[in-house]
């Protein structure tokens, strides 16, 4: 079941078993697609998708997320993502996310902020040429805290990766999804059985592409770690993770 509005897109979800984490829930990751899908999707309906940016050779990119969790959807349920534009300017655009279970009930929170950038000279358009935006923002509340600036790391141990064939997307640099995972992925199993994520951030800043090694950087508590994947000088992201004691 799809609901579309100018101002709130509403997707209807099932989560099924092959989809879900060794914890029988979602996982982070997935919920970072299903976000990104429902933007996408919204932006499609307004016309300003990727098919018509492609056509004045420029595009949609995720420049930050936040996400807060009450808890996750489970195995085989049912749930439901919808999203709003909440403000822009002339350089971002803030969209929101609220996710619930098929009765209504809030799970989480999502505060995301996209750019346009024009794909020859990488640099940002102004957002004010859009002018759908400025007829669907909408006066939803999104009780989560903004996204923070994410502190410089005194890295406490570190690992490594080169990117291969399956991080890639369309745009032929790493999928924004895929750094997600190599941060969640310097935690063994045991850990995420014992801890659930509670608030996530991931601030993007510079596509890594295929063959490149980067270096994944960990600072870490009990409850939030401070992460960092970089390439020689290059910090191609930055994310901070506050774990919360599984019941």
């Amino acid at each position: 079941m799809e609901i579309s509005k100018d101002k709130l897109f509403v997707k209807e979800y099932f989560l099924a078993a092959g989809e879900c984490n060794a914890e029988s829930e979602m996982p982070l990751t997935l919920l970072a697609n299903r976000l990104i899908e429902i933007a996408t999707l919204h932006a499609n309906y307004w016309n300003v998708g990727y098919k018509r940016l492609q056509e004045e050779n420029r595009g949609w990119v995720l420049s930050r997320m936040a996400i807060e969790m009450k808890r996750y959807p489970r195995i085989n349920e049912t749930y439901r993502i919808s999203t709003w534009v909440e403000s822009y300017n002339r350089h971002f655009s803030e969209r929101n996310m609220e996710i619930t279970d098929e009765d209504g009930n809030v799970l989480g929170y999502a505060r995301t902020i996209w750019m346009v950038i024009d794909f020859t000279t990488r640099e940002s358009c102004n957002l004010a040429e859009l002018e759908y935006i400025q007829k669907n923002t909408y006066d939803k509340e999104c009780p989560i805290e903004r996204q923070g600036r994410i502190k410089k790391l005194t890295p406490e141990r570190q690992s490594h990766y080169t990117f291969a064939y399956s991080d890639i997307d369309f745009n032929r640099h790493v999928n924004s999804v895929r750094y997600i995972s190599l941060f969640l992925n310097q935690w063994e199993m045991e850990h995420h059985d014992h801890f659930r994520i509670a608030r996530f951030e991931i601030a993007y800043t510079k596509e890594a592409y295929i063959g490149e090694s980067v270096t994944i950087s960990t600072e870490e508590t009990e409850t939030e770690a401070h992460l960092e994947i970089a390439s020689e000088q290059t910090s191609h992201c930055k994310a901070r993770i506050v774990f919360e004691k599984r019941q």
